[in-house]
């Protein structure tokens, strides 16, 4: 067993625990201090690109941000991320930062803010936006289906990649990958209605599986865009065999707002 295996089954209980088994303030704070950690490794590769950014507005603003959206819902959405668009360039400004670097400065740190906002509200409001035990299941089948793809696509591309998918971006991540990660998508879907969410339509459950098939590595690939620039092959070492947070978020968090949306659409919202 690999590093990567041990770590993952190390955590597993713990991260189940927090999804199905504790009060959901427990899953939330978890995501608040992720989505925290996340957004310093993302800062922190902008800034090996030598894009200047305020950590500590951009770390203030997430941790503000998070509990009201999980406390207020969606109608709060819309005015927190206006206030973090409007206000952090304000912030730039306050601050003094030189004139040089100032617009990189600027958009890096919005960019940072609004996207681990965004991404990191909606996997923390998951667990809250639906009645009843469906909030559990909902984020489990999210990130067991995502964790599947991602399994799926890293040992079928591992043992029979051939031909290459973004080599600009990502050079092991394969064509055969991408099959072997949609193949364990759909199974992953399956098992969890299987196992858990006998509610979930199965139309529902078939958008899930491919839609996730699809996004799940677009956010990897987002972010290997940013490690790239950066000459890094990881956002940080800080969870053994796996990299950073960030690299354990990317698909999770990008995919969490599709989810939501398609959920809600089709009538799973409180």
């Amino acid at each position: 067993m690999g590093q990567r295996e041990a770590t993952a089954l190390a955590l597993l209980p713990l991260v189940l625990a927090g999804i199905v088994w504790l009060p959901p303030w427990v899953y939330l704070g978890a995501i608040w201090v992720v989505t925290l950690l996340a957004a310093w490794e993302l800062l922190l590769l902008l800034r090996l690109t030598s894009r200047l950014t305020l950590p500590i507005a951009v770390l203030l603003g997430i941790a503000l941000a998070l509990p009201v959206f999980w406390r207020l819902g969606l109608p709060a959405a819309g005015p927190l991320l206006a206030s973090l668009v409007l206000t952090l360039p304000l912030v730039v400004l306050l601050s003094r930062h030189p004139i040089a670097g100032a617009a990189a400065a600027t958009t890096g740190t919005v960019f940072v803010a609004v996207y681990l906002a965004i991404t990191g509200g909606t996997m923390g409001y998951l667990r809250v936006a639906f009645p009843d035990a469906l909030g559990w299941k909902v984020v489990l089948l999210h990130c067991l289906t995502i964790w599947a793809g991602d399994s799926g696509a890293y040992y079928v591309g591992t043992r029979f990649g051939r031909h290459r998918l973004a080599p600009r971006v990502s050079p092991k991540k394969s064509w055969e990958g991408v099959a072997g990660g949609t193949a364990a998508t759909f199974f992953g879907v399956w098992v969890c209605r299987t196992l858990f969410f006998p509610e979930l339509p199965t139309v529902a459950g078939l958008g899930v599986a491919c839609m996730l098939s699809v996004l799940a590595p677009l956010g990897d690939l987002v972010e290997s865009i940013l490690k790239r620039e950066a000459g890094v092959k990881d956002s940080s070492a800080l969870i053994p065999g796996h990299g950073g947070f960030l690299d354990r978020t990317d698909s999770l968090y990008f995919a969490a707002p599709f989810t939501l949306a398609l959920l809600l659409a089709l009538g799973f919202g409180a």
